[in-house]
């Protein structure tokens, strides 16, 4: 019962949190992700239409500071076909998957380092036919870059201000 109110809650995270998705060319193999500066976004998936093993790879690129990814993808059995997920990887640090029987199979990731590109490559086996996973990815910078910013605008608005009490004198 966990498990389900947890995928429930991705499913409802990755509806606000796809807000700042924007259009993407799969066709070319690079899902940008949208937003900015504060987070980055973007939604992903596919459908299988055989049965078997499969792995897939999604390639992501965002333009953002260096920061921390989270997300999650999941399928849902239905009556035609369900996925079970093996194993999960982004840019090589492996992701938990999970199966609850005859339900679901996915993944919730956090704090998986990024750094301008992310590769994500997740692997399972398909039964029946067609069986589709969808998920979001989001990546927000590291808090110590805002930290930096903050202290660097201080520093600057301190300079400013003794300038001009100079130039008073």
């Amino acid at each position: 019962m966990k498990l389900k109110s947890i995928f429930l809650a991705a499913a409802l995270a990755s509806v606000f949190g796809t807000a700042l998705a924007g259009p993407n060319d799969y066709n070319s193999g690079i899902i940008t992700l949208n937003g900015g500066p504060g987070a980055w976004s973007t939604s992903f998936g596919t459908t299988h239409t055989t049965s078997g093993a499969f792995t897939d790879t999604f390639t992501f690129a965002y333009t953002g500071d260096p920061g921390n990814a989270s997300g999650f993808f999941a399928n849902f059995a239905n009556d035609h076909g369900k996925i079970v997920f093996s194993s999960a990887n982004i840019n090589g640090y492996e992701l938990l998957v999970d199966t609850y029987p005859d339900y679901v199979s996915g993944s919730i990731f956090n704090y998986v380092p990024a750094n301008g590109t992310l590769v994500l490559t997740i692997s399972g086996e398909t039964y029946g036919t067609p069986a589709s996973y969808a998920g979001t990815i989001d990546v927000v910078p590291e808090p110590a870059t805002y930290g930096m910013l903050l202290g660097g605008l201080a520093v600057v608005g301190y300079a400013i201000r003794r300038r001009k009490e100079h130039a008073e004198a």
